[in-house]
């Protein structure tokens, strides 16, 4: 293994785990053949960062995937039941340069883990204490990590409101990020000059109008100018300290995904230099959110923009695939299949751009889940989360298409993780959770995240022929028959024929028991 690479060497192959699992297998070498407690092991590799129980048993589990151990005869960890885990295999110590060798230019992979753990936990105000971590306090640990550490420049915020009196607030947000990326040792967070540079550079602004303020933080590639994310808080200005909290978690854990998709390429190739450009791809992002057929035009249009404005940018040409398989997914336009061919191709030129990006291998996953190629899709999917474990998006789409190929039983674990990784996701989650449920012929389960997708998108017709579906079993006609006028209300021209010949579902059994439940709802 390569603890600072998180690479495991195995009959040939290389496997990458993340950090925290690498952390957690180099500290059972170091006590191999050692029963080691699950308190040790959290206070070793978490110290005193508050994470849930399954962390621990999450990072076990990738450990032993990336050996192909198995955990009922196991071969290199052993769980002692109740007690902690066991190294059994044997350890042998290779020599190697000291990791303060190592060269400055290696992707700072430590920051990724760091706003995953906030995107999960959402807990980052809890780091109250001024105290270093045990980590920190381990002179071989110190030394080890002297010149690796990620290093982040926190500019001076301005103070927008032009109210001198303002500066203190402006001041305490600066300090409120400073001292959240300071107590974590293995990220060099900083103000004024930076020798050597920082690797990113967080800017940014704040503005108090009577009760209300809103905070503005703009993350920029020290080394290319390049904007990995811009973010912004609002809200009702009550208590500072309060507003400060609130402001990490949003900010840092917002943040979180497009700084591990951009530590995870060569140059962040598939990231832009311009600013016009990225403004007008976070807007059609947004715009493309409701799903609905305008927001799905307006967002081609900015994300043609934004190509035009960067023909380099390819989570623009990312984006604008995904609403060319909206038009196929949802019939709005004539020639359905001209419009996934587009979406194929043009979700092609953006992981030709930067193939390393796993946002751009998401699209190519559900641009193939369209074409109903499963296995392709599958493929990229577990492509995309090598490159990124903690891909909540590529879970849910990987569990849709197992539900699609009929195993939905194999949908309802991913699904869990993706929720677990995303606690905010939005309607799409709930809908392909109840989805699974449905065709498990658990329509008690189905029916709780059917209404809990509708209630975030009461607009979707998917949702909504689920949950007419689900009546039907419950033999509930007359409230299943209502569902199908609202389906009605919402897409005039529906039909079942027509639902079926873009939907991407394979397997015969499940076709079959939709239609009939549609059927019985009065769709025709």
């Amino acid at each position: 293994m390569t603890p600072d690479t998180n690479e495991i060497a195995r009959d040939g192959t290389v496997a990458r785990i993340e950090p925290k699992s690498m952390e957690t297998l180099v500290h059972l070498c170091a006590h191999a053949g050692e029963l080691v407690s699950r308190d040790d092991l959290q206070q070793a590799i978490w110290g005193d960062v508050v994470v849930g129980d399954d962390s621990l048993t999450n990072a076990i589990i990738k450990i032993r995937k990336a050996f192909g151990d198995d955990a009922r005869n196991p071969q290199v960890i052993e769980t002692i039941p109740k007690r902690g885990y066991r190294l059994i295999a044997a350890v042998e110590h290779e020599r190697r340069r000291p990791l303060s060798a190592t060269p400055r230019n290696r992707k700072p992979a430590l920051l990724v883990l760091f706003l995953a753990v906030i995107a999960m936990a959402g807990s980052l105000f809890l780091f109250s204490s001024q105290q270093p971590s045990t980590a920190a306090q381990n002179p071989v640990t110190q030394s080890a990590l002297a010149d690796t550490r990620t290093r982040i420049l926190v500019a001076p915020f301005r103070n927008l409101s032009g109210d001198p009196a303002q500066d203190y607030l402006v001041r305490g947000v600066e300090e409120t990020l400073l001292t959240g990326l300071a107590q974590f040792p293995r990220i060099a967070a900083m103000q004024g000059q930076a020798s050597p540079p920082a690797d990113y550079r967080l800017e940014g602004s704040v503005y108090r109008n009577g009760r209300r303020i809103r905070v503005e933080a703009r993350l920029l590639e020290v080394g290319t100018g390049i904007i990995l994310s811009t973010e912004r808080h609002e809200g009702d200005f009550s208590d500072l300290i309060a507003i400060e909290a609130e402001i990490e978690v949003t900010i840092l854990s917002a943040l979180a995904n497009d700084i591990e998709i951009a530590n995870r390429t060569s140059a962040s190739r598939g990231y832009t230099h311009s600013v016009d450009a990225y403004d007008l791809f976070l807007r059609a992002r947004a715009a493309l959110l409701p799903r609905d057929q305008s927001g799905n035009a307006r967002a081609r249009e900015l994300y043609t923009q934004a190509i035009e404005r960067d023909p380099r940018f390819a989570r623009a040409y990312a984006g604008l695939a995904l609403t060319h398989a909206a038009d196929y997914r949802n019939g709005w336009v004539e020639n359905g299949q001209d419009s996934l061919n587009m979406a194929l191709k043009t979700a092609q030129i953006a992981l030709g751009i930067e193939p390393n990006m796993p946002e751009q291998l998401w699209v190519i996953g559900y641009v193939q889940t369209q074409l109903r190629e499963h296995a392709k899709a599958e493929a990229a999917l577990k492509d995309a989360l090598e490159l990124d474990p903690f891909y909540a998006d590529a879970y849910a789409l990987m569990a849709g298409v197992k539900t699609y190929a009929g195993q939905p039983e194999a949908s309802i674990p991913l699904l869990r993780e993706a929720m677990r990784l995303n606690p905010q996701a939005g309607y799409l989650y709930f809908l392909l959770l109840g989805r699974a449920y449905y065709f498990l012929g658990d329509c008690e389960q189905a029916n709780i995240n059917l209404h809990e997708a509708a209630v975030r998108n009461l607009a979707n017709v998917e949702t909504r022929l689920y949950i007419a579906a689900c009546m039907v079993e419950a033999d509930d006609l007359d409230g299943a028959r209502w569902e199908v006028e609202e389906i009605l209300n919402l897409a005039p021209s529906f039909s079942v024929e027509s639902f079926f010949n873009s939907y991407p579902m394979a397997d015969p059994d499940q076709t079959e028991t939709l239609t009939h439940d549609l059927k019985m709802a009065g769709a025709t």
